[in-house]
């Protein structure tokens, strides 16, 4: 990143902030002594966020069983504290990112199509590998592309040319971005997410993406390369990137295949054909975060 793109980064009084009972939480997550109930506790603190969670742990994408979940503490018990600090993250982002104006909204609706595709299919793959990620997949996958909705709100003439020239051109939109912002959405993203403090994962899962063989993280920076792909390839792209690709000579394939895992043996007609419902999910995924909902729906 350009000194002067990181100064005038540094100088908006308006980047998304996340609200602190989401930062509490991700704080606690790293504590050794932590409690269900000092967790439940700390996401009462804010009424909204605690009746979308517990609204989430009920959706069909985290529900197990016919049971319902009634409070905060039995979800936590039933899903894991992982998960639950997952699915806070993901409520807490996307209100931070929510668009300002009507104008923002076809972007944004954009965005999070693709951001929601990829985390579901990150979550499809991990399954199918067996990699036992735990849910961290999803997040990174909604989140991987965040630094995008920074060069749209702060960069937005620049951002939408190297948008023009990328489809043009058929070039990646990373690539472009340098070219006509300074610097690309992965950068911003990591200096957004290391800015919000969140898990150093996802700082080096967005940083790398592109280029998972570079991060710390090489699996799941892989895994959510891939998914991006595939995302992209089942018509939800963000921001350009509409490029063809053979998936088998991707740098993130040769990444997965290299640290033992068999996607040789992936059915990739039959993924193909499991992911024709994808956007069906993801509608109902982002109506599930997006409507307003009580804080009666929390009980306890």
């Amino acid at each position: 990143m350009k000194a002067s793109v990181l100064e005038r980064i540094r100088n908006i009084e308006d980047l998304p902030t996340l609200p602190s009972v989401a930062i509490e939480v991700l704080g606690l997550a790293h504590s050794p002594d932590v409690s269900i109930q000092r967790i439940a506790e700390c996401i009462h603190q804010d009424p909204p966020l605690a009746a979308k969670v517990l609204k989430l742990a009920n959706s069909v994408f985290y529900r197990r069983g016919d049971r319902k979940v009634e409070t905060l503490h039995h979800a936590i018990i039933f899903l894991g504290l992982a998960e639950i600090i997952n699915i806070a993250t993901t409520v807490s982002v996307f209100s931070a990112l929510a668009p300002g104006k009507r104008s923002e909204a076809s972007i944004r609706e954009s965005f999070w199509d693709h951001s929601v595709a990829t985390g579901l299919i990150a979550r499809h793959l991990d399954k199918k590998l067996g990699m036992k990620s735990l849910g961290r997949e999803f997040v990174a996958g909604l989140l991987h592309d965040i630094g995008k909705i920074i060069l749209d709100q702060h960069f937005h003439a620049e951002f939408m040319e190297a948008y023009r020239v990328s489809i043009e051109q058929d070039r990646a939109m990373f690539e472009t971005e340098m070219e006509f912002c300074g610097t690309n959405h992965m950068e911003l993203g990591y200096f957004i997410v290391q800015k919000w403090n969140l898990p150093e994962y996802l700082a080096d899962v967005i940083l790398y993406h592109h280029q998972p063989s570079h991060a710390t993280h090489q699996a799941m920076a892989a895994l959510v390369s891939v998914a991006d792909l595939l995302a992209k390839a089942v018509t939800l792209p963000c921001g350009g990137d509409r490029m063809s690709f053979i998936l088998s000579d991707q740098e993130s394939w040769h990444v997965l295949k290299d640290r033992g895992y068999a996607v040789d043996d992936l059915d990739m007609e039959r993924i193909t054909f499991e992911m024709e419902s994808i956007g069906e999910q993801v509608r109902s995924y982002i109506s599930t975060v997006m409507e307003p909902t009580s804080p009666e729906y929390v009980h306890g």
